[in-house]
């Protein structure tokens, strides 16, 4: 396949039987060498474009009427062929500004309750999403860096080494320094709450709310904010920690209004607690499965504690009485 043909199509000013040629060359591809010719391609346009102004102008010659088909083709190839020897001199550079304009292009997902889901970076780090969360993070990570906020929820990391570029995950309460490791973010600004909690490697977390507190923690290490002040402690129990990932929630030593939040989330139902005191939850270990529902959820735990439900499934309202 010409490249002056594949770089007028990325550039969407094909003829519509140019364009279903290329579509029918792209798909006829048993060896993928199509797929790497258009890759190529691809680049050499993103160069082009970010080099010496508007190379379009190139393109736009191809569509003027005085022209000959010969003179067309000549033109489109003068343009290539510039460009070919500006990237022959300057492939390096040009390959760091594609991919420094790329990492300023950022993405946004939000977990609606009721929902999680699973989500591969492009360094090849795993993040699992639980409901009501919301991260943003770029296209492509920069050659410096790679940083990663989340914004609200609660998300698993599981981070892949890259001594080279640094891993960052930003919060509205402080900065978690990560060198290759997975561990847990909850986070909520509105009620002023943030933890993090270390599974494997090492992390380091720094205030953004007290300056100069920072802490390094080890695994089976947490850190929470109370207060604004970051406070270390050790975590009881290590299972517990992204059980969510699991389909479970844990229903251990969590304030009973804390834990209506997550079950608001996961189960996507509206909690209405209508007692002037909380109900103590006696559970010292306990895992409720969420794929079993809010009532299944709520029975169990109403075994022990001191507390009555009603569920209205046409408002989707839960009253706790």
């Amino acid at each position: 396949m010409e490249t002056y043909l594949l770089i007028k199509y990325l550039k969407c000013s094909t003829t519509p039987e140019e364009e279903a040629a290329v579509r029918h060359w792209l798909a006829d591809d048993p060896d993928g060498s199509h797929a790497r010719q258009y890759s190529d391609a691809h680049f050499l346009y993103e160069g082009m474009l970010i080099h010496g102004g508007d190379h379009s102008k190139g393109f736009a010659s191809v569509q003027r009427p005085k022209k000959t088909v010969r003179r067309k083709i000549v033109a489109v190839a003068a343009s290539i062929a510039a460009a070919i020897v500006l990237l022959a001199g300057t492939g390096l550079l040009t390959r760091n500004y594609i991919i420094d304009g790329l990492s300023a292009r950022t993405e946004t997902i939000y977990v609606p309750a009721g929902k999680s889901m699973q989500l591969t970076l492009e360094d090849g780090t795993q993040l699992w999403l639980n409901s009501g969360s919301e991260i943003e993070y770029p296209v492509v990570f920069s050659r410096k860096s790679r940083n990663v906020t989340v914004h609200s929820g609660e998300v698993m990391f599981d981070v892949a080494k890259d001594a080279g570029r640094p891993f960052n995950v930003n919060t509205y309460a402080s900065t978690i320094s990560v060198y290759g490791t997975k561990f847990d973010v909850a986070v909520d600004e509105s009620a002023r709450e943030f933890s993090a909690a270390l599974l494997r490697g090492s992390i380091k977390v720094s205030s953004h709310l007290r300056t100069g507190e920072e802490y390094m923690l080890q695994p089976n290490q947490m850190v929470r904010l109370e207060d604004d002040h970051l406070y270390v402690e050790r975590i009881a129990d290590p299972r517990s920690v992204g059980c969510w990932t699991e389909g479970l929630i844990d229903v251990t030593d969590i304030p009973f209004d804390r834990l209506m939040k997550k079950f608001e989330l996961a189960y996507d139902v509206r909690i209405v607690i209508a007692r002037d005191t909380l109900p103590q939850i006696r559970y010292t270990r306990g895992k409720v499965r969420i794929s079993e529902g809010v009532e299944h959820a709520l029975s169990m735990l109403a075994l022990a504690s001191d507390f009555s439900y009603d569920y209205d499934r046409l408002t989707n309202t839960v009253v706790i009485r």
